[in-house]
């Protein structure tokens, strides 16, 4: 009888030490974030209609997002304009006091002068995407100056406003051909690091909210197009969410501009783009097709917004 009771009280004694051990040692949690939050507090936000709208000298020949210590961030707009979605943004924007960047379409631009002269007088930026939106790696060196040189004209001619950036289309652009590119018309390429892939079937308004609530952070440049019912959709509660978070939006080139420290922005860059050229009236494109544009009264998708981050609970 002594010797069971002996083992028994022994098992006991090691099972109990055991559980202490584990006790003792933390649990590992794993916490996931929409968004990595700040523990430390950032310097104050400018106010984005105070940022200068020059790049400056020593800026860099490519973007893809800019170093900064605050929650600034730039939200840009390709293939447009649109002739009912680019008007129904802007009304979005207007409403929250918002400036974007519009890369344009050369044939587009030309085809609705007065959206792209809406987009300038409203406070936006427009930028150069190329004419008819081919692959440049595809093309000749002097193709490619005339998918521009076409652009910046065309803009020029809608406005009044010569643009001071591009985006290829794809964002895929050589070496060679950006610095000629660089060269010839002034412009950095500028291009992403936030990417909804909102282009991408099936589309959907909240895939849209969803990446681009959990991909941006401070000095962010977002993709979107302005071409897309589902892209517009997702915008009210997108921009809602961010400014809630504390981003405040700014133009590409102020978030350029802000980048760049105090000491060595200097006077603006010399631009080396070509004086605008007046086609004649005769020469203006006919308006795209209206396959891509859906009709207007197509329904609005509900976007669910995501929950505030909350601490990890022990």
């Amino acid at each position: 009888m002594f010797l069971p009771r002996l083992f028994a009280l022994f098992f006991c004694t090691a099972t109990l030490l055991s559980a202490q051990g584990t006790a003792s040692s933390p649990m590992k949690i794993e916490s996931r974030r929409a968004l990595p939050v700040d523990e430390e507090p950032r310097p104050a936000l400018p106010d984005p209609a105070t940022l200068p709208r020059f790049l400056p000298p020593n800026r860099k020949s490519v973007y893809t997002r800019c170093e900064v210590t605050v929650p600034l961030i730039a939200i840009t707009f390709d293939d447009g304009p649109d002739p009912v979605l680019t008007p129904r943004l802007l009304d979005l924007l207007k409403q929250r006091g918002i400036h974007a960047t519009f890369f344009l379409v050369g044939k587009n631009a030309a085809a609705f002068p007065d959206v792209v002269r809406r987009i300038v007088d409203e406070g936006h930026e427009v930028g150069n995407h190329s004419w008819s939106h081919p692959l440049f790696t595809q093309l000749s060196k002097d193709s490619v100056e005339s998918q521009l040189r076409r652009t910046h004209d065309a803009i020029v001619k809608a406005c009044g406003v010569a643009p001071l950036l591009y985006r290829p289309p794809y964002g895929a652009v050589g070496v060679s051909q950006r610095a000629r590119i660089e060269q010839t018309f002034g412009y950095p390429a500028i291009l992403w690091d936030v990417d909804p892939q909102d282009w991408q079937h099936p589309r959907s308004a909240q895939k849209v909210y969803d990446r681009i609530h959990s991909q941006t952070r401070a000095g962010s440049i977002i993709l979107c197009h302005d071409i897309h019912e589902t892209t517009i959709a997702a915008m009210p509660a997108t921009l809602d969410d961010l400014t809630a978070r504390g981003y405040r939006f700014a133009t590409v080139t102020q978030l350029i501009a802000y980048s760049t420290p105090p000491e060595v922005v200097g006077p603006p860059a010399p631009s080396a783009a070509p004086a605008a050229t007046t086609p004649p009236a005769t020469s203006r494109p006919a308006a795209p097709a209206s396959s891509n544009t859906p009709a207007a009264g197509a329904q609005k998708e509900e976007v669910k917004r995501a929950e505030p981050a909350r601490p990890a609970t022990p």
